[in-house]
């Protein structure tokens, strides 16, 4: 295959978004060169590099903290989240007492909650913890549910005639058809989980790139502030294409596992 047609392909698909970022990035450095910006209100990307390069080590430290924060509320928000939707498909009365609650705590807004945790449970990783938690907790439910009650009616009367029990009609039935909603609320979850833990480290906290940005304002040293919501970002994407590889992986064994049965 040819050197043209390759590189067509590169363009079309990642090339694009890297092409545009150099372009960006090229953009804003002779903007603030050109216009002779003070670097204290917004520093040059090759400034940014430079403090990866001084401070690599703080600034990685404190985005492991952010890291484990962000894993450990969505872990705790998936559990809790899958364990109530099973409970409101398979007890409607469940439902009925729960999902007002729920939708009322989402019009409150969770930076409001989020010094009453802090006073409860004092700074730190459990704080960080249950605010990832509580942020990430509603779209995995909601996307849940929805998928659970997508499923046919006239494929549960089917499973209801040849005496299924419930567990085998949600096994075999409302679980598989509702994988692709619980993923969808998997990956809004991600970047949820994210927000979150920025939010508690905000808040109060000696640790994590939340902290790491606060205190670069402060000290007046911005383009650190740059250089830790880089990262920021970067995790984000991290954990958003993650998930969608973890989907990609079962949907693939999934079909391989049809193909088998029908060969």
């Amino acid at each position: 295959m040819g050197l043209l047609p390759r590189m067509g392909r590169w363009a079309a698909g990642p090339g694009a978004a890297l092409l545009t970022m150099a372009a960006l990035l090229l953009l804003w450095e002779a903007a603030v060169v050109g216009l002779d910006i003070q670097r204290f209100l917004l520093p040059a990307p090759s400034d940014v590099v430079a403090e990866f390069i001084r401070d690599g080590r703080l600034i990685f430290f404190h985005a492991g903290q952010t890291v484990w924060g962000i894993l450990a509320g969505y872990v705790a928000a998936v559990v809790f989240a899958l364990a109530a939707s099973m409970a409101m498909i398979r007890w409607p009365l469940v439902e009925r007492m729960l999902m007002p609650i729920l939708v009322a705590s989402q019009s409150v807004p969770k930076i409001a909650i989020a010094p009453l945790i802090l006073l409860w449970v004092g700074a730190g990783a459990g704080s960080k913890l249950l605010v990832v938690a509580s942020i990430a907790f509603f779209p995995v439910v909601i996307n849940t549910m929805a998928g659970f009650k997508q499923v046919d009616a006239g494929l549960v009367d089917v499973f209801h005639s040849v005496d299924a029990t419930s567990r085998q009609t949600f096994l075999r039935l409302r679980l598989p058809y509702a994988v692709p909603y619980i993923f969808a609320g998997l990956r809004i979850a991600t970047t949820l989980a994210v927000l979150g833990a920025i939010v508690a480290e905000w808040l109060a906290a000696t640790d994590g790139i939340g902290y790491l940005v606060l205190s670069g304002s402060f000290n007046f040293n911005t383009a650190r502030s740059f250089a830790a919501i880089i990262l920021l970002a970067g995790i984000g994407m991290a954990f958003f294409g993650a998930m969608g590889a973890v989907e990609k992986a079962l949907s693939w064994r999934q079909e391989d596992g049809a193909t088998r049965a029908h060969t």
